[in-house]
């Protein structure tokens, strides 16, 4: 493969990918690894992917956007991943949580993390770090017992085994397409595409804040921002930017 670092292990694709992007590193560049000991997740959190069995990847990204529009890569990027399993699988079973979640039957599969570089940095050197952790031919006894109730993987839901590799490389060209499109079409056609896929739309849901205040109420989906929004149980409506959203047990 092209322009990629593949690595037998490594604490994180991301932390590797955004060195080599500050070194220069071309758009699409991309590193991918067997395990990850020490994989970044949203809000602080750490992925677990059991070795050899998940996609680990990190790709480098250098869009024509204005930095606002930079967070926003979370959606087309989860977006991008939906499309790749959805072709690769033939079944509709999966879905998009807000903002960087796949999802499938109420379980995490897969996961999505932007990072982008510092806002001052100039134009021509800005870039974003897009990680992707994929649980691909995992079972539920190679993840920790704490897990094993929230989390799926595509050999379990499918009864079949993937190659990483080939998977890897069509979700590459899935995120330059979609990248493509965000850049000439604008956030908006990206947005069109993935409400089709939300699986907090229209459910009931909860909404932890940053101060830790847990708010109910119905998921109404993204805004033309990305911020998602959520009506609770006296009508007042809110709009989330960060905190951690799950639908209500």
């Amino acid at each position: 493969m092209d322009n990629v670092l593949h690595l037998t292990s490594t604490a994180s694709t991301n932390e590797d990918a955004y060195q080599l992007a500050l070194d220069g590193a071309q758009h699409g560049y991309a590193v991918i690894a067997d395990e990850q000991t020490s994989g970044k997740g949203r809000l602080g959190r750490t992925w677990v992917a059991p070795a050899n069995t998940c996609l680990c990847c990190s790709l480098i990204l250098r869009p024509k956007l204005p930095f606002v529009e930079l967070p926003r890569l979370t959606l087309t990027s989860g977006l991008a991943l939906y499309k790749v399993i959805e072709k690769l699988t033939g079944l509709n079973i999966f879905g998009l949580k807000w903002p960087n979640d796949l999802y499938c039957e109420g379980k995490k599969c897969g996961g999505i993390l932007v990072e982008s570089s510092s806002p001052v940095t100039s134009d021509e050197k800005s870039f974003v770090v897009v990680g992707i952790g994929l649980n691909v031919n995992s079972l539920l006894d190679d993840f920790p017992g704490k897990l094993q109730e929230t989390v799926t993987s595509l050999l379990i839901q499918t009864a079949k085994h993937y190659s990483i590799p080939e998977l890897f490389i069509q979700l590459r060209h899935s995120l330059l397409y979609y990248l493509k499109i965000h850049e000439e079409l604008g956030f908006k056609a990206i947005l069109k595409e993935w409400r089709k896929y939300d699986v907090l739309y229209g459910k009931e849901m909860q909404w932890l804040t940053t101060e830790k205040k847990v708010i109910t109420g119905i998921g109404l989906g993204p805004d033309d921002s990305g911020q998602l929004l959520v009506k609770d149980r006296m009508g007042d409506l809110h709009m989330i930017l960060s905190g951690n959203v799950s639908l209500k047990e």
